[in-house]
């Protein structure tokens, strides 16, 4: 049986399957749900601006929320043809969006920002170790907010210099 259902049985036709963001409406708390092939990568609750980071893409880049980085990593890094799919569970309060994305993590996962090796190496390939390159690359991996936004911030303060930014941002198709 599929993590989706799995996930159907346990909450029986409350599992939405959005195409864009405006399938996301606001007002509402929901789990939102992140899977590459059958896999829970992100999971988390909220309203529409938090739950829209399933959507994250070279199009559409999502700010100020931790997992965003970890979307577009995959997006742009992961296993050439994987399928992702994007769900959200409507929820009464926020309380029971807590529960249920509680529970989802405690069973599938989801709650990781660690970056899969083979995601990392692609990411890092052929910027030099150590280089500022390679260093706001890895401040932005270690963020404890949200790395593209840091990444974004760090470039309108004048931190990063025209080369450092120019290949940090075609690496991770990102613009001002």
């Amino acid at each position: 049986m599929s993590f989706i259902e799995i996930l159907d049985k346990k909450y029986p036709e409350r599992i939405k399957h959005p195409t864009q963001t405006t399938d996301i409406l606001p007002g509402i708390f929901y789990v939102y749900i992140l899977t590459i092939g059958d896999r829970p990568v992100v999971v988390g609750h909220g309203r529409k601006n938090r739950a829209k980071v399933i959507f994250d893409s070279v199009e559409f880049t999502t700010s100020g929320h931790i997992k965003a980085f970890t979307v577009r990593l995959h997006s742009l890094f992961g296993e050439e043809g994987a399928i992702f799919g994007r769900h959200l569970i409507p929820c009464e309060s926020k309380d029971e969006a807590k529960q249920i994305e509680a529970g989802i993590h405690r069973e599938f996962g989801g709650n990781s920002l660690a970056t899969p090796p083979r995601i990392r190496d692609q990411l890092f390939h052929d910027i030099a170790e150590r280089s500022p390159a390679w260093m706001v690359l890895r401040m932005a991996l270690a963020s404890s907010f949200d790395g593209i936004t840091d990444l974004k911030k760090w470039r309108r303060e004048g931190i990063l210099d025209d080369g450092t930014w120019s290949l940090v941002a075609d690496r991770l198709k990102l613009k001002l």
